[in-house]
């Protein structure tokens, strides 16, 4: 006998009726149920709920008076307080106005939490906010602990009407057993080896690593001199050092070896300036490749112009369905119930399924499937055809937009930035525009090298861009191996960084009495930042008492800090008192907006024309003119590097070569020739 017990719940502020049986697949009961108009699940409970009738018990009995030996049992109590707890958590009760935000705050790690139950307002106006992460298992958002930040967060939920509270997350206290030890106890080195381990401490606190990392490195290096302490270490090659890191990856563990590589690779890269190494001891983490979700509306837009169905088919079941190909080679040629029995259609569109089912019954009427869905000339499907047949869609159709969503889901998931990410995708999509939207998989070797022919009269960096989409799209995305022969990459030149004088600084600033555009020209000098630094540089960030400037998330995700003027503070205060901006130091007219980058290259350019400086010049001379002087005043190249935040200092010496010192104190051997010679002098000569 088959027991279904029923009784009354809320979910959601409405009242339903709550079907609680023992789950068979196919079974007569579970098929009636899916047929009630407006029936829900509850993923929490594991049951059916359905809209709630005052003469529930007759309607219920009559549903399902067909079913035999079927025992109803109708519970009068009302189970709202244990059904779908966990769906009605903490949500607003507009009359009560009792429910609570609960923001949780911590201090050590400069984070807060904020807990708002089920609140799907509030959740869509953090998730447009683009400032915190929502966690799925905690089912709370995090937000990166800055009071601006806190104080915008609270306005927002203020602003929707929620109460809130906030509590501290309390660090657990430290016994005096607990207390952290240094990593082990540090070894003595012989005399010849100090002077190397003093370099190697002086640059630890010059690059500003933390107490930890630098008592952790010092002993790891440590046990790396005495282990070649009869070598010459500062010659020491990459081989060397990978076979001696190989060596020690059998004794130590995961994290040891981790901090004996950074420890070995902080001396040869950041002391004494070599390369980058990479010592590939495991291998890497491949690309994570995710379903293209495509909502129903959006997905029908781009297929509504495909005139077979079969075509059209495939792809709602891989874009919007989301099921997995090989899922799909084995769906029955009878499947219109297919999402309300196996499968869940994501979105509960019921315009979705209604389209769905239209598209199979076009199908059978079209083509005749023997047995399956998805058929290959009477053939089931096996997964390198069904792929191939996919890929042929894209490619017959030209459906770039799915190309150009689907990238743009793997990129996200990877650590590169978001500068990075556009390049690659942009690269890539107008490789596919030259091929008509050819799938990749199809695209040969040949193909590829014909491409970057075309392209050989570009610059370096721009050919260097498109082996780097390539080898990403092709070999991580697409797996498929290139040959080094297509995708050479060029020769790099030479070329010296223009730079400006002091004295065409001086003339610039002294062409304009706009306290703005001066700022901007000043600023982007006397700190050497990049273009979007000074875009990015807000009122906080210069420090006017210690004379500095603090650059927050640079290039690679790196802050710096930087000089700031004395002779700039007047004109500093003038501006704020004048134009009075909010967050960032250069704004658009519209307050809290930055200033564009196109708007700084322009003023550059026309104090530069009113100058009398002919050349073409551009923002970033103005970081090669800070760098250049103050190597001209004799300033260690250490210390240049970090107030540009090189992360090579390969990438500073650059600018050794374009010292006016250097270059004066030599002089050209045409000097001499015509000091020794006196070539060019007017002499008398004698009468014919």
């Amino acid at each position: 006998m088959i027991s279904i017990k029923i009784y009354s719940i809320h979910h959601r502020q409405e009242k339903r009726l709550a079907l609680e049986y023992d789950y068979t697949p196919n079974s007569k009961v579970d098929q009636i149920t899916r047929n009630i108009p407006d029936r829900k699940y509850s993923n929490t409970k594991k049951l059916w709920h359905i809209p709630f009738r005052n003469n529930y018990k007759e309607w219920i009995t009559e549903i399902y008076n067909s079913v035999d030996d079927l025992d109803i049992c109708f519970c009068d109590t009302d189970a709202t307080a244990n059904i779908l707890k966990e769906e009605k958590k903490d949500e607003p009760d507009q009359e009560s106005n009792k429910a609570r935000v609960h923001i949780k705050i911590d201090k050590a790690k400069k984070k807060f939490y904020v807990d708002h139950g089920y609140a799907p307002k509030l959740f869509n106006v953090f998730n447009n906010l683009k400032d915190g992460f929502w966690l799925k298992k905690q089912r709370n958002w995090m937000f990166e602990g800055n009071n601006e930040l806190y104080q915008k967060v609270v306005a927002i939920i203020e602003k929707n009407g929620y109460l809130w509270e906030k509590s501290l997350v309390q660090t657990p206290a430290v016994s005096n057993n607990n207390v952290s030890k240094p990593v082990e106890k540090p070894i003595d080195l012989p005399e010849s080896l100090n002077a190397i381990f003093h370099a190697y401490n002086e640059t630890l606190i010059l690059k500003r690593m933390s107490p930890r990392t630098c008592e952790i490195y010092q002993v790891f290096f440590r046990k790396f001199l005495i282990d070649h302490a009869n070598e010459d270490i500062q010659n020491l090659g990459y081989h060397e050092l990978y076979r001696y890191i190989k060596e020690k990856s059998g004794s130590l563990g995961e994290t040891s070896l981790r901090q004996t590589i950074a420890a070995i690779k902080f001396y040869y890269e950041r002391t004494l300036g070599r390369d980058k190494m990479f010592f590939y001891l495991s291998h890497k983490n491949p690309v994570k490749k995710t379903f293209l979700f495509l909502p129903f509306h959006e997905l029908k837009e781009l297929i509504e112009e495909i005139d077979s169905p079969g075509d059209r088919l495939l792809l709602f079941l891989v874009f919007h369905a989301n099921i997995n190909l090989k899922d799909i080679c084995t769906l029955q040629v009878d499947s219109e119930n297919l999402f309300e029995s196996k499968f869940r259609l994501p979105g509960n569109d019921p315009e979705a399924g209604i389209y769905f089912k239209k598209l199979v019954t076009k199908c059978k009427i079209r083509y005749e499937q023997k047995k399956h869905l998805v058929e290959n000339k009477g053939k089931p499907h096996t997964l390198e055809s069904i792929k191939a047949k996919l890929y042929r869609i894209l490619q017959r159709y030209q459906l770039k937009d799915i190309y150009r969503l689907q990238y743009e889901v793997i990129l996200k998931n990877t650590n590169y930035s978001i500068k990075t990410q556009q390049m690659y995708l942009g690269a890539f999509m107008k490789f596919l525009a030259y091929f008509n939207y050819k799938h990749p998989a199809f695209i040969e070797d040949e193909d590829i090298r014909e491409y970057m022919i075309l392209h050989r009269e570009k610059s370096t960096s721009h050919q260097d861009n498109l082996v780097n989409s390539f080898k990403f799209f092709f070999e991580k995305v697409h797996n498929q191996t290139l040959s080094e022969k297509c995708v050479m990459r060029p020769r790099k030149g030479f070329h010296l960084p223009d730079y400006f004088t002091q004295e065409e600084i001086s003339g610039m600033l002294n062409t304009t009495d706009n306290l703005k555009h001066k700022l901007v020209v000043a600023i982007g000098y006397t700190a050497g930042l990049r273009r979007q630094e000074i875009r990015n540089l807000r009122l906080r960030d210069i420090d006017l008492n210690n004379n500095r400037v603090f650059i927050k998330d640079a290039k690679g995700n790196r802050d710096r800090y930087s000089l700031f003027s004395k002779h700039l503070h007047d004109i500093y205060k003038a501006y704020l008192k004048k134009e009075k901006p909010g967050v960032y130091v250069f704004e658009s007219p519209k307050a809290g907006q930055k200033y564009s980058t196109t708007s700084m290259a322009n003023v550059l350019k026309k104090m530069a024309k009113g100058a009398g400086i002919q050349r073409n010049v551009h923002l970033h001379m103005l970081r090669h003119s800070f760098a250049t002087h103050l190597l001209e005043d004799g300033r260690d190249i250490r210390y240049v590097q970090e107030l540009l935040g090189h992360r090579s200092i390969k990438t500073t010496e650059r600018y050794t070569h374009i010292i006016s010192d250097a270059l004066i104190s030599v002089s050209s051997p045409f000097d001499r020739m015509v000091s020794e010679t006196g070539f060019g002098q007017k002499k008398d000569r004698d009468p014919p």
